[in-house]
């Protein structure tokens, strides 16, 4: 892993708009993801953690363009001082800049990509999927199922395919004597390697990893996260890793970073923050993991009270309705994501006093 950056995400939202009435009018928003910065170094894995419905998913998606984004921008392998010229004319707001912004954001933010320039960045990006029983086409064979994308792209035909087929499987631990095969007739675990081969099949540089470890069993889970670090470290990928469970986050990534309604409370390298965490929604999500000591005296911190509506999610901080810290400045005033030195950020007023 080097310091470059992979993926840079400004600004990102994602909202769903809410019909009602006779004539179905717009009356309000599903705010997924609101307002999220993120930034992905080349060959690194970020997991991306928090509660079900607090935007983990939507992110992931709307970066890979599986979604469009409501506002900000995306910017994927681009030149930095390219970035900043455009980011320091958003930020200036003139009426003479318009065009330049527009040319600027039309070669450089993938939010505005389409047509051919939108096709060829597919290949860059990848997913593999939470469940493979329903993402993996039944109908297909495996060498057809693996060999999808390529034939998609136009990268090549006929025997070189073939081979090439084979050549994923066996990266993932399978063989030619599975391409012939329908999905239904392998385990969970063999699923999954099946999709992992089909998201190498363009040579990526980036794959988003949506939970693909939690509708397996905990030995086979072991084994996936594994070949996903070989695999890793063998082809140069970069990882979004998302999911709930923070002992496979804990084994895999390098950073994370965690989400709620929406929002990015926390992120830090992830030694540091599984030793002093920042953020108390981080502390709660901490506690929750089992230990496997009946004598242990680690204390649960229980949340109170349900997640918010992201329809309309609380003023200021979003937590405070279920933070035992909050003070009157986090019911009204929104936490910036702040630097807080050693590659940590954190969106909390009051995180120094509470450690």
């Amino acid at each position: 892993m080097n310091n470059e950056i992979l993926v840079d995400i400004r600004g990102l939202r994602k909202y769903y708009p809410v019909k009602g009435g006779v004539f179905k009018k717009h009356i309000a928003d599903v705010k997924a993801v609101d307002s999220v910065d993120l930034q992905i170094k080349k060959g690194e894995c970020i997991g991306l953690v928090g509660e079900s419905g607090c935007g983990k998913t939507t992110l992931g998606k709307t970066l890979l363009r599986l979604h469009d984004a409501s506002e900000g921008r995306i910017y994927f392998n681009q030149p930095e001082e390219k970035i900043n010229e455009l980011e320091n004319l958003l930020s200036n707001g003139n009426a003479s800049d318009h065009g330049e912004i527009r040319k600027l954001r039309n070669e450089l933010d993938l939010t505005k990509f389409s047509g051919k320039k939108l096709l060829d960045l597919r290949k860059k990006l990848q997913i593999v999927f939470q469940d493979p029983s329903n993402s993996l086409n039944p109908r297909l064979l495996v060498k057809h199922i693996v060999g999808e994308p390529i034939v998609a792209h136009k990268l090549m035909k006929g025997v070189a395919l073939e081979a090439r087929v084979l050549e994923l499987l066996e990266t993932v631990g399978l063989g030619k004597t599975h391409m012939m095969r329908y999905p239904h007739e392998f385990s969970g675990g063999q699923r999954q390697r099946i999709a992992i081969a089909r998201a190498l099949a363009t040579n990526p540089e980036f794959i988003l990893m949506d939970e693909p470890t939690s509708a397996l069993d905990v030995s086979v889970q072991a084994q996936i996260l594994n070949l996903l670090k070989d695999l890793q470290n063998n082809l140069d990928l970069t990882y979004l890793f998302v999911t709930h469970h923070l002992l496979v986050v804990k084994y895999i990534t390098n950073r994370i970073a965690v989400m709620y309604l929406g929002k990015m409370m926390e992120i830090s390298p992830t030694a540091e923050l599984f030793k002093a965490p920042l953020h108390p929604y981080t502390k709660a999500l901490l506690s929750a993991i089992p230990v496997p000591d009946p004598e242990s005296q680690v204390e649960k911190i229980i949340l109170t009270g349900d997640v918010p509506n992201p329809i309309d999610p609380p003023s200021g901080c979003r937590f405070h309705p279920r933070c035992k810290y909050a003070t009157n400045i986090c019911k009204k005033q929104e936490p910036e994501l702040e630097d807080v030195g050693s590659g940590r950020k954190v969106a909390c007023h009051r995180w120094k006093e509470i450690q």
